[in-house]
């Protein structure tokens, strides 16, 4: 949004005097006096002076020339109506270019004018986190995958963009809609569960050829050589692993099939397959093995060593001898490991453990060791007196706790008894007393050697009466192995005021205050003498650190260095958040505030936007800042009238969306002129959006660049975003095209439409056989449209050549459609085309400030002041210097004096 547009709605906000334009006071009234004033009663007094207040404006309520040039609101509307040329109306003496001009440089310079050696750097907006940033914040300092911010209410937007303060309202749904969120994100963050458990089967068809050759056969692989195939698989943490491989074989000769079993290209052991391959009822061999694994990704290889045939012998299944390899299943690890912990858990703690070693197993997990027992959706069945078995590694001796959940189906005078076992001897011995098969939880202690040990639960009491069909069996649901219980037992206690601040300082994204470190760590320390462990404790304090203002708020810089009128620069803490949030959404990450507390940021700027742009993150000014000033959002609504246009795929509006980003992404990190927005002789295409522009040699669903030479294509305003977004639903839409163009692009916006000015009528459109320019030339002979329209209307039919849902046309109903035009100024075009070049050639310093402006907008999170345009004027210059490159204007956004400073209070001082 535009400069002007932005001071018309900040004209309530009060300006600190010291930033005035006195000086030039006397200079100014002289110019007014001698050239303005008589320029203003030949054309405007008519109406708006001497007793007349047309529109309610007139000149007549000032009584003086101070209080006349004070009024910045009442002479931004004048520069407005004479940029424009909708005033004087249609009918009315109107005022030469050269005279117009002479007019805007006066306000310019005597009304808008500011000292440039007193910088005002405007007011700080203490505004919240809108939901894309409190997402990314989450994500990238809690460190976890959920987006929260889904179940907020949409943020309201101002002055174009969602991440103005002004607008960031916190109403007390939201307020409990934090509350939650935060008790959600703490659990996650805070989560100390198991390590993850591997159980993966790799079928045969799986492993990928090593050498020699096989061949698939549905799920299975046939080896009929000597060949070698392998597969990778990811082992979440060191420790012993049981792998399993079922294979069968067609023998021949005197010796059984043998394969080969590689780990990582070490060879481990070789296998007869003595199993005989039958196709109608095939039955398979099971080899099981102990794999040693390192946490991370492994290779396993499975090779047949030894081919033979015999092509004399008599029996024909005895010729040739293959193998074949059904599944390989590896399961483990079995040894006791401390949670590994969240992320965000393992940052805090740096790496250590927060709590002791343990393994935790559902019931599927035990495999049978004597008797009946089936798995059975999370547990296993015992259904005869026998024993289930699960390996377990212990790497420390000590004492142990083992946590058993079962549940029993009673039968007879006795209930379901299991008893425990484990490195040879008898551990507990229970009573499942619960009927129906109602969970219950037992614990033993133990002292156990290390070694390798297999974990026996014994059902003992099998029980089964033919006549009632009465039967007692055992259910095993889960079960626990913890320990040493002698090893410390994860956080201690005295580590957690040191843990709250390291945590308070991340959140914040700044040193934590002796204030607030004080009364977090105090509770903390409550929660502690409450009974929670350290753990919960810390828990505790995240959660209301995620609805502490720091944390949800941002806007509270600290001055450093030189207080010179007013006006300091902001700590670096303040700058680091300041320009993560401008072009990542997002919080600084950990060069930024390494950079900030060792006071080099500012110094080294240049390299960290360069940095921050090319890192992945850097999309989210594609996705955040171009999806609301190219109104690339948009496209997620767009629905153009599938009777209209029958031929119309949703699908395509995707791609329209896609090709807009990476041209925006394209231009930014290969820093690139931003004038190409305008003239761009290229894009971005995958097949399905090719085919609708009718661009050929493009294939396939990937995007590619694409040149746009010798077509009637160029630079963002051809774009199918632009063109649908900017469409009704059934046609065209000069007027919104025309102002797109002109508040998006150029800044400068028509005046809003007058009142009691009826429509274009729908129906009449449809069936009359006029273009759409023909009968918007009837509407424009209402009086008090002319003005509006002739200088809206030439921006509006250059794209007519384009229909609603972004296809090039020659002709409409029928008749040839006529795009050209002549702009204000007397620029004449025949077509988009030209006016593009006119654009790119005459306007490309409005383009220029009016993206300043925009990007200014979104850098500072609040609407522009008026003495913002020494800034806007300063970053514009600045770019057109360095060749409009993209970077180069990005930089000096971010080295701006309202992006690096702030107002001090006299008491501050």
């Amino acid at each position: 949004m535009s400069v002007l547009r932005s001071i018309v709605l900040l004209s309530s906000l009060p300006l600190a005097s010291a930033f005035a334009a006195e000086p030039l006071a006397t200079r100014g009234q002289a110019a007014y006096e001698q050239k303005i004033k008589p320029m203003l009663v030949q054309y405007c007094f008519d109406c708006h002076a001497d007793g007349m207040d047309k529109g309610n404006f007139t000149f007549d309520k000032y009584t003086d020339y101070t209080a006349l040039r004070a009024d910045m609101k009442f002479w931004d509307h004048v520069r407005q109506q004479i940029v424009t040329h909708v005033m004087p109306p249609e009918k009315k003496e109107k005022p030469s270019l050269e005279q117009r001009d002479e007019m805007v440089a006066w306000i310019d310079d005597a009304i808008f004018w500011f000292d440039p050696a007193r910088p005002d750097p405007g007011h700080v907006t203490y505004r919240r986190l809108n939901r894309t940033e409190y997402n990314n914040t989450v994500r990238d300092l809690l460190l976890v995958d959920s987006r929260p911010a889904r179940e907020f209410p949409p943020d309201d937007t101002g002055y174009g963009y969602d991440n103005i303060g002004d607008v960031l309202s916190l109403s007390p749904m939201l307020m409990e809609k934090y509350m939650r969120a935060a008790r959600s994100v703490a659990t996650d963050a805070m989560d100390a569960s198991s390590p993850g458990h591997l159980d993966t089967e790799i079928q045969g068809r799986k492993f990928y050829k090593q050498k020699g050759e096989t061949q698939e056969d549905g799920t299975f692989r046939w080896f009929f050589a000597n060949a070698e195939v392998s597969q990778k698989f990811y082992a979440p943490a060191d420790g012993a692993y049981t792998m399993e491989l079922e294979a069968a074989a067609t023998q021949a000769g005197t010796d059984p099939a043998l394969i080969g079993i590689k780990l990582n290209g070490k060879e481990l052991s070789t296998f007869e397959i003595k199993q005989t391959w039958k196709a109608e009822n095939p039955k398979w061999e099971t080899i099981t093995y102990t794999l040693n694994l390192k946490a991370g990704e492994s290779k396993l290889s499975v090779a047949f060593l030894n081919d033979f045939s015999d092509e004399a012998n008599p029996d024909a299944s005895k010729r040739d001898r293959n193998v074949v390899l059904k599944d390989v299943t590896i399961r483990g690890p079995h040894s006791l490991l401390p949670p590994r912990g969240s992320r965000f858990l393992r940052w805090l703690t740096d790496n250590k453990p927060v709590a002791r070693p343990f393994l935790q197993l559902t019931g599927e997990d035990f495999e049978k060791g004597q008797g009946s027992a089936h798995k059975d959706t999370g547990g296993i069945l015992l259904g005869s007196s026998g024993y289930v078995k699960h390996p377990i590694q212990l790497t420390t001796a000590g004492k142990y706790r083992i946590n058993i959940k079962a549940g029993a189906q009673q039968a007879g005078d006795e209930p379901a008894k299991f008893d425990v076992r484990i490195a040879g001897k008898t551990v507990g011995a229970f009573s499942v007393t619960a009927k129906n098969q109602t969970p219950q939880t037992f614990d033993l202690q133990t002292e156990l050697p290390a070694g390798s040990h297999e974990l026996q639960i014994w059902f003992l009491n099998d029980y089964y009466e033919a006549e009632t069909k009465a039967d007692r069996n055992l259910w095993i649901h889960q079960a626990r192995v913890e320990g040493p219980l002698n090893q410390p037992a994860g956080i201690a206690a005295e580590a957690v005021p040191a843990l709250v601040e390291k945590m308070g300082t991340r959140l914040f994204r700044r040193p934590i205050r002796e204030d607030e470190k004080k009364k977090w760590q105090d509770f903390a320390s409550l929660a502690l003498q409450e009974g929670e462990k350290p753990l919960g404790a810390l828990s505790f304090v995240l959660e209301g650190m995620l609805v502490s203002p720091s944390f949800l708020f941002r806007g509270d810089p600290q001055p450093v260095g030189e207080v010179k009128d007013g006006v300091a620069l902001v700590d670096e803490y303040t700058l680091a958040s300041r320009l993560s949030y401008f072009l990542w959404s997002a919080p600084p990450d950990d060069k930024l505030l390494q950079l900030a507390a060792k006071g080099e940021l500012r110094k080294n700027l240049a390299t960290e936007i360069k940095r921050m742009i090319a890192d992945w993150r850097g999309w989210a000014l594609t996705e955040d800042f171009a999806g609301q000033w190219l109104q690339i959002r948009d496209m997620d609504i767009v629905s153009p009238d599938t009777r209209t246009f029958p031929e119309w795929k949703g699908g395509v509006a995707g791609s329209m969306k896609k090709e807009t980003q990476l041209f925006f992404d394209h231009i930014l990190r290969e820093n690139r002129s931003v004038v190409e927005f305008l003239n761009a002789d290229y894009t971005f295409a995958d097949k399905k959006l090719a085919q609708w522009y009718g661009l050929k040699d493009v294939k396939g669903d990937k995007f590619e660049k694409v040149s746009l030479q010798g077509t009637p294509r160029g630079g963002v305003l051809t774009q199918g975003t632009v063109l649908l977004v900017t469409s009704g639903q059934t046609r065209t839409s000069p007027v919104k095209r025309g102002k797109y163009l002109l508040e998006n692009i150029l800044g400068t916006p028509p005046p809003p439409a007058p009142g009691g000015v009826p429509p274009l009528d729908e129906a009449k459109v449809k069936k009359t056989k006029m273009t759409l320019r023909e009968q918007f030339a009837l509407h424009r002979e209402h009086t008090s449209c002319a003005g509006c329209h002739a200088f809206l209307d030439p921006m509006g039919f250059a794209f007519e050549n384009y229909d609603a849902i972004g296809r090039y046309r020659d002709s409409e109903k029928g008749l040839p459609i006529d795009a050209a035009g002549q702009l204000v100024r007397g620029q004449q075009f025949k077509n988009m085309v030209e006016l593009r070049n006119i654009l790119a050639k005459d306007m490309a310093g409005d383009f220029t400030r009016n993206l300043t402006e925009n990007l200014l907008t979104f850098a500072l999170g609040r609407g522009l002041e008026h003495s913002d345009k020494l800034a806007v004027k300063e970053i514009t210059q600045k770019t057109v210097a360095a060749e409009y490159h993209f970077q180069s204007m990005i930089q000096a956004v971010v080295e701006s004096v309202p992006f690096q400073k702030m107002r001090v209070s006299a008491e501050a001082e």
